[in-house]
């Protein structure tokens, strides 16, 4: 679904939505919206507060709906799109830490007021934003500080969504001297955490990686 949503969003995102009249559709399409929402908002609410259009958040929220018709998603359903994009690999670990993520109330399941929030940082957000979203994926724990296991879990997890389309196999020794390069490229003194802003100031020093968090965001 989260693929879904963000190469929709993506794909129409230059597009002028202004010349569309507006229908009894849309008209019902805001009222669901309204509805649907843990702490109800009208759609200019929405609008307000993510970086998306009025019609870009109908067509969101057809692109959810027909994933989603219940109007929210547990961690079981999210693994299991997951699945869908991944057949060779196993999505719970990473299902389960996205699922973490976009759950920011901890309710057990996630609206597309959850998804909608995310989505507009992930694909409209700075690359600062982005930066630190991730850097919070990341913290597993949300101490705010990045542990070696944190990184290793975090890949680990990654690894085991794509499945056999990687090759060679990645092993925990090949895991482990990335961490090792990653810490020793931020702090050469070996500190064993990272903070927020040198994660930010390491990867923006590397342009090709700026460039796959960009394409990521598509993915998500």
């Amino acid at each position: 679904m989260g693929a879904n949503i963000a190469s929709l969003s993506q794909r129409h995102s230059s597009l002028n939505f202004s010349r569309r009249k507006r229908t009894a559709k849309d008209t019902q399409l805001d009222s669901l919206l309204s509805r649907r929402f843990q702490h109800p908002r009208s759609i200019d609410e929405i609008v307000k507060c993510t970086r998306f259009t009025k019609a870009e958040v109908r067509l969101l929220y057809r692109s959810f709906k027909q994933q989603c018709p219940g109007g929210s998603v547990n961690e079981e359903r999210l693994r299991a799109i997951y699945i869908q994009f991944f057949p060779q690999g196993n999505a719970v670990r990473y299902a389960r830490h996205i699922f973490a993520i976009i759950d920011r109330n901890h309710k057990g399941a996630c609206t597309f007021d959850d998804y909608i929030l995310t989505l507009s940082v992930l694909c409209r957000g700075t690359i600062d934003e982005k930066l630190r979203w991730i850097f919070r994926f990341y913290d597993i724990n949300g101490e705010g500080l990045l542990a070696r296991e944190d990184i290793a879990e975090m890949i680990r997890s990654l690894y085991d969504l794509l499945g056999l389309s990687v090759q060679p196999v990645v092993d925990e020794r090949h895991i482990q001297n990335h961490i090792d390069e990653i810490f020793y490229s931020i702090s050469p003194m070996r500190n064993e955490h990272i903070a927020v802003e040198d994660f930010i100031e390491y990867c923006k020093r590397r342009p090709q990686l700026i460039d796959s968090i960009q394409e990521l965001s598509c993915c998500l």
